[in-house]
């Protein structure tokens, strides 16, 4: 039996991690995207949801992981209303649903019977949902009102509403099945039990479309191959036809989706590429090859050249414009479908402009009633609204222009928490998407475009403002008011005023100086600062160097000593985000094979101003593999380092090591040799901050992307390098935004900021209401500020009340978002 975790790579729900160098040896830091190419082997990027190689509606997980995700959200019951936004609980890992507005009908093809093909379990059966009695407006009737019988593993369902006619895409049984959707919908179900007919095809078809003036459904195949069928012969009234031998057209590697214009008969297919990197969209002439005539089936399509990772593909019979998601890139192509089409190429040797939606846009769909073509942006949760009217084939000056979006699932929490929207369909008529993560968990998120589209944006997200500085890592100085930033693709640190780039000005937020590097995305924290020696600890997972900044000469006011190329020390393989303990002058740096060491370095004796130390010897602690960040207690002398545990198939650790400072500091190793205590946390702890005010620790729990994301709440009175009474305890937590990951405490109000990686947002909690001592705000919703695509790092500054957000899409600007209680 094939293997469905083998199928469409961009269309895959599989939760991938975003590895960024060779796991192999992987590094305790954090590289972005930029310095993939470079040879040092490096950490991976946070944990989100993402696609795989070349294949896979179906999910690809590791063994066993699938019962922990179940296990910890709960299983979703089938009741007779859906969650907050609106949900369905399916039958099983939905593939691409269809809809019927004629008769109200959902279908919803199940390609496995369990959650993310995990066991990896065919199903035969398509789902059905009434969506008169669910959608945008109405919940109560959002439950599966019955199931049609398909083939083996149905991946797509395609509506013909000429004829009424269900085409469900068979990926395993290399079928299309034929129902009746007149005697199989939301309101007649006895036509369900079986189909009318079955159509053979080649090998591992995925998805199709009609083309309603020639009666022809295409229907393509990842191998390269476009199956061609007489839909005027093989549909819910007539069946005579569809036992004939289909005719092929080829089409580029990794095809994938198909569309048609049909006022120029041409089909256009996505072709993903073998690896998920294609950049072409085939160009197939409909009226030679179709379901009546063969006589240009043979012949080798056009392309034209889009973005990487040509995800998906939609026609605006309109405007003649077809869009393409580029999944990598995280735009949108614009093609003239009047000038690249079968007959006219003359424009096919262009390359089309685009629009960035945001991170994974892995799917596009036209509403023509509201002028919309809505891309689902995988890696963010957003949905965003194109206009057509002004990105279009011929008029293209809204292109520039980031297009409005909402959150494409809801909710963050709970058993109907659907992760990785990839696919949706539409029902105009009520202003409802049906959107799942084709391959993903058993739910159908109902999302509302009624108030996020191009005519009305009155629902979507408001982000914070953003500026063009490309920063990967934060560290910011209170005493003089500046922000240094770890460039993202170049060598340097850029030194930026705190004066005049904050909440309330952003008009000097370019860089007022520059520091060398060896190599970009130099890493450096929270705790990076030493006040006492006016140092900046900088590391360089590149070279396994920590530099010394002095600071007193390199700041947003004296620039004077920027340029000098600062001292280093030499330590472990690969160092993360150094943090210093100012009390005992110990710095402490992640690092070393499989990411499971920490470097401790007396900084008394090496510094900006003092150097004389630093050909010292480190001591070393064991930790946790996967352990990239650390937090410092100074009140309790103790270091916090959570251990992902991460692997090439994800994050797998869950603990958080506690480590004595007072026996293992810059000066003393003599309980350097092991753990004070290792406190158990959820899958995936990434960061952690303190706030020593509260005697909290908050650790971020990344958990994949697979179940909600959270932030356990240590009470470090209890859990510290002395006291470990406490740490066995199972803590508190709050709720976050999806695949959190840094973490920072604005000690001045409590406020707690977490970059939300994969909801393109920063959760704010209310550390008044929920630290150590007081956990009944817990539990409280969180406040969420939409931020850029793929949040990285948040780091605030108390002295101008703001709260700065790196991101790692495109060209990684960073978000400015005010402070609470400032």
């Amino acid at each position: 039996m094939k293997n469905i975790s083998r199928a469409l790579s961009a269309r895959t729900g599989r939760r991938a991690l975003a590895i960024l160098g060779v796991m192999a040896c992987a590094a305790a830091c954090l590289v972005p995207a930029s310095a993939a190419a470079m040879n040092r082997p490096v950490l991976p990027r946070p944990v989100h949801w993402a696609r795989s190689g070349a294949a896979g509606l179906a999910a690809a997980r590791p063994d066993g992981l699938n019962e922990t995700v179940q296990a910890q959200l709960g299983s979703p019951d089938q009741a007779s209303s859906g969650g907050p936004a609106g949900s369905v609980v399916l039958d099983g890992s939905p593939g691409q649903p269809g809809a019927s507005p004629q008769t109200g009908t959902v279908y919803v093809p199940i390609q496995c019977t369990t959650s993310f093909c995990n066991p990896n379990t065919p199903a035969h059966v398509v789902d059905v949902i009434n969506a008169a009695r669910c959608n945008a407006k109405v919940t109560a009737g959002c439950q599966v009102v019955a199931r049609a019988r398909a083939g083996t593993s149905p991946l797509a369902a395609v509506v013909d509403s000429r004829t009424g006619t269900v085409y469900v895409v068979n990926g395993i049984s290399n079928t299309v099945s034929v129902i009746n959707g007149a005697r199989c919908n939301a309101q007649v179900t006895a036509g369900c039990a079986r189909p009318v007919a079955t159509i053979k095809v080649g090998k591992f078809p995925v998805a199709g479309v009609i083309n309603p003036a020639t009666r022809t459904l295409y229907v393509v195949s990842p191998n390269g191959n476009v199956f061609v069928i007489n839909a005027a012969g093989c549909n819910a009234v007539t069946t005579r036809g569809c036992g004939l031998p289909v005719k092929t057209v080829k089409a580029g590697a990794g095809s994938q989706a198909i569309d048609v214009d049909v006022a120029t008969d041409t089909v256009y297919t996505a072709n993903n590429g073998p690896n998920g990197n294609g950049i072409t969209v085939s160009v197939i002439n409909g009226a030679t090859c179709n379901g009546h005539t063969s006589s240009g089936c043979g012949q080798t399509p056009g392309t034209v050249t889009v973005g990487s990772g040509a995800a998906w593909v939609a026609v605006d019979q309109a405007s003649d414009t077809v869009y393409v998601a580029n999944y990598n890139d995280g735009t949108v192509s614009v093609i003239n479908g009047a000038t690249c089409n079968a007959t006219i190429t003359s424009g096919c040797h262009n390359t089309p402009p685009t629009v960035t939606t945001g991170a994974g846009a892995g799917f596009v769909a036209v509403d023509s009633g509201l002028h919309t073509v809505f891309a689902v942006n995988q890696n963010d949760n957003t949905l965003s609204a194109i206009n057509t009217r002004t990105c279009n084939g011929t008029a293209t000056a809204g292109c520039s222009q980031a297009p409005p979006a909402e959150r494409a699932t809801a909710p963050d929490q709970g058993p109907r928490y659907n992760p990785g929207p990839n696919f949706l369909t539409l029902i105009p008529r009520t202003g409802t998407a049906y959107v799942v993560n084709v391959g993903g968990r058993n739910i159908l998120s109902v999302t509302s475009i009624g108030r996020c589209n191009a005519t009305n944006t009155t629902g979507c997200r408001i982000d914070a403002p953003s500026v063009p500085d490309p920063e990967f890592l934060l560290s910011v100085d209170p005493a003089t008011d500046t922000i240094y930033g770890g460039n993202l693709n170049l060598p340097q640190i850029d030194v930026i005023n705190g004066a005049t780039c904050n909440a309330q000005d952003v008009s000097g937020c370019a860089p007022v100086a520059k520091i060398p590097m060896a190599d970009p995305a130099a890493n450096i924290g929270v705790s990076s600062i030493d006040q006492a020696t006016h140092t900046l600890y900088a590391s360089d997972p590149f070279s396994d160097t920590v530099s010394m900044i002095d600071t007193a000469t390199c700041n947003a006011a004296n620039t004077s000593g920027c340029a000098a190329v600062p001292p280093v020390i030499k330590v472990g393989v690969g160092p993360g985000p150094p943090v210093l303990n100012p009390a005992t002058h110990s710095l402490y740096v992640p690092g070393g094979t499989n990411s499971s060491q920490v470097s401790v370095i007396n900084a008394a004796t090496c510094n900006a101003a003092n150097t004389s130390g630093c050909g010292q010897t480190p001591g070393v602690v064991t930790v946790g593999p996967g352990t990239f960040s650390l937090a410092v207690s100074v009140k309790t002398d103790t270091i916090y380092a959570p251990s992902t545990g991460a692997t090439m198939n994800g994050l797998t650790g869950d603990t958080v090591g506690v480590i004595n400072g007072a026996t293992c500091n810059g000066s003393d190793h003599s309980g350097c040799g092991h753990l004070a205590a290792t406190a158990k946390v959820g899958l995936g702890p990434f960061a952690a901050a303190v706030n020593d005010r509260t005697h909290t620790v908050y650790v971020t729990i990344n958990a994949n992307g697979d179940l909600p994301g959270t932030v356990s709440v240590i009470n470090g009175a209890t859990c510290n390098g002395t006291d470990t009474n406490g740490c066995h305890r199972r803590f508190p937590v709050a709720a976050t935004g999806r695949s959190p990951l840094s973490v920072t405490v604005d000690t001045s109000t409590g406020a707690v900021y977490v970059a939300d990686f994969s909801s393109a947002a920063v959760t704010i909690l209310n550390g008044a209401r929920c630290n150590a001592q007081i956990t009944s705000g817990c539990g409280t919703a969180p406040r969420q500020q939409a931020v850029g695509s793929q949040p990285t790092d948040v780091q605030v500054n108390p002295l101008t009340g703001t709260v700065y957000v790196t991101t790692q899409f495109q060209t990684g600007p960073m978000s400015i978002v005010k402070a609470v209680g400032h």
